[in-house]
């Protein structure tokens, strides 16, 4: 009954569609006059996300032209409550490193909340345009600053690889060919792009100020970046870690937890909301980590 609904609610789409590729074919300039007007709403389409806070109610704008985009606003207070949660706790005047940043919903909401400069880490060329594009439309250009470049064990050459080509979509990895649970990624669009380990980036000055928190969401790299951020994890200003972990992995599960516990951080929390369990994630935390 719901496909039949939904086939439809569709139908007018589908008839204007074939209109339009029928107007295309006699006079492609309407065509294209008619796909860019669609596409152009698309691509401008937004939505008010309000959070609730102890102290109020934080407003911020996202856009949205699909489907993936739009449900991470929708699911923004509910999705990972842990991670908002611990935003509020630990931010202060420091440097917040969103590694992983996606479209910058948490980069965004840090900036919003808390005072000190953001990195959002992101090597999406699908989610670099948006998260560009959230960071104005909130006025915090001034504040955050986009790090295009994948993180990785050591400075080098490699693939990367997205398994989705929706702007907002996730399960991409670098110098990797395995996703967030260890098999094989489908891949549906590779390039070659430089990656960089953290201590160099820190080191160099390439990134002028230390973390005093980062929150890591990579989907199956974590270790590897761990790797190449040992000197960074260990400097005392680092408050606290936030780190996606698939705890169906052991063996990445373990690494993670050796690196940071090397790096004088202690394990105190593992969390995901309730919408994750019993699917394909029930085994997947974000653990938080602070310094002893």
């Amino acid at each position: 009954m719901k496909s039949v609904l939904k086939a439809l609610v569709l139908l007018p789409l589908r008839l204007a569609d074939a209109y339009s590729l029928a107007v295309s074919r006699l006079w492609p300039s309407a065509g294209f006059a008619w796909t860019d007007l669609a596409y152009g709403i698309t691509r401008d389409s937004r939505a008010t996300v309000r959070h609730s806070r102890a102290d109020g109610s934080l407003e911020m704008t996202f856009y949205t032209p699909n489907a993936v985009c739009r449900y991470r606003t929708d699911t923004f207070s509910t999705k990972e409550p842990e991670t908002l949660e611990w935003i509020d706790r630990f931010g202060n005047e420091g440097a917040f490193y969103d590694i992983g940043a996606n479209v910058g919903l948490y980069s965004v909401y840090y900036a919003k909340s808390h005072g000190g400069a953001v990195y959002a880490f992101e090597p999406s060329v699908l989610n670099l345009g948006l998260l560009a594009k959230n960071i104005s439309i909130n006025d915090l250009s001034d504040r955050v600053v986009i790090v295009s470049n994948p993180l990785t064990s050591e400075n080098q050459v490699a693939p990367f690889h997205l398994s989705m080509l929706d702007e907002g979509g996730s399960m991409s990895t670098f110098g990797a060919e395995t996703g967030h649970d260890g098999a094989a990624l489908q891949t549906q669009l590779a390039y070659a792009t430089t990656g960089m380990a953290l201590d160099f980036m820190v080191g160099q000055g390439i990134i002028p100020q230390p973390p005093t928190m980062i929150k890591i969401d990579v989907d199956g790299i974590e270790h590897m970046i761990l790797r190449g951020a040992e000197k960074v994890l260990a400097l005392p200003g680092l408050q606290t870690v936030l780190i996606e972990v698939n705890e169906d992995v052991p063996s990445l599960a373990t690494e993670i937890e050796d690196l940071l516990r090397s790096a004088g951080l202690t394990l105190v929390e593992r969390r995901h909301s309730d919408m994750f369990d019993g699917g394909a994630f029930e085994n997947t935390f974000n653990q938080i980590w602070v310094r002893d």
